[in-house]
């Protein structure tokens, strides 16, 4: 197994394996990466986004945290 030669014990394999993922990944890549899995939604350039939304038949991207805005008119009702 690959991680086996990384480091002598278990501790030392995922210590290694957390700074090489820590040098891979810029923390706003890995921000924007939580972002989508919070979500659930596809993470992607638009071609991808827009072929999961056909296939699954859902909105892809992600979505403001909140609620819309009421609409004035329903504001009054």
């Amino acid at each position: 197994m690959v991680s086996q030669g990384l480091a002598g014990s278990q501790p030392e394999r995922q210590q290694v394996w957390r700074r090489t993922l820590d040098e891979a990944l810029p923390a706003k890549q890995l921000a924007e990466i939580r972002f989508y899995l919070q979500q659930q939604r596809a993470l992607g350039r638009g071609a991808f986004k827009a072929m999961v939304k056909a296939k699954a038949r859902r909105f892809a991207s992600t979505r403001p945290a909140h609620r819309p805005h009421r609409m004035a008119k329903e504001a009054s009702d």
